[in-house]
């Protein structure tokens, strides 16, 4: 069985911006989450993925209420496109899941799956 590509062609009309640390507690959630306001207050399309699989919390800053997560995707339960939730200013948030030890370990090949998905 022959895998995707880790990264798909270049597409000028999307743009992606990852925003990362090795260290917890340092105000990823709070950055992406303001930052991803302020661009669709200014007319941009933002889709937020909350890749911390072992303590993701940007519905919880949203004040969000998911019924399902990546975690129903990783289980083939749902496709990503299911699990979207709608922000403010309409921004569509893809909600990993918390505490899930599951999730914090999922094995190289699955967590390829998300990203090319």
């Amino acid at each position: 069985m022959e895998e995707e590509p880790l990264v798909r062609r270049h597409n000028p009309r999307f743009r992606t911006i990852a925003i990362t640390s090795g260290k917890g507690g340092v105000g990823k959630t709070n950055f992406a989450a303001n930052l991803g306001v302020a661009l669709s207050q200014i007319g941009k399309k933002v889709i937020i993925f909350d890749a911390d699989l072992g303590l993701a919390n940007v519905d919880v800053f949203f004040d969000l209420h998911p019924k399902y997560n990546l975690k129903h995707v990783v289980s083939g339960e749902k496709e990503i496109e299911e699990i979207l939730l709608e922000g403010p200013t309409g921004i569509k948030v893809v909600p990993a899941s918390s505490g899930v030890e599951m999730m914090a370990n999922l094995p190289e090949r699955e967590r390829r799956r998300l990203i090319v998905k």
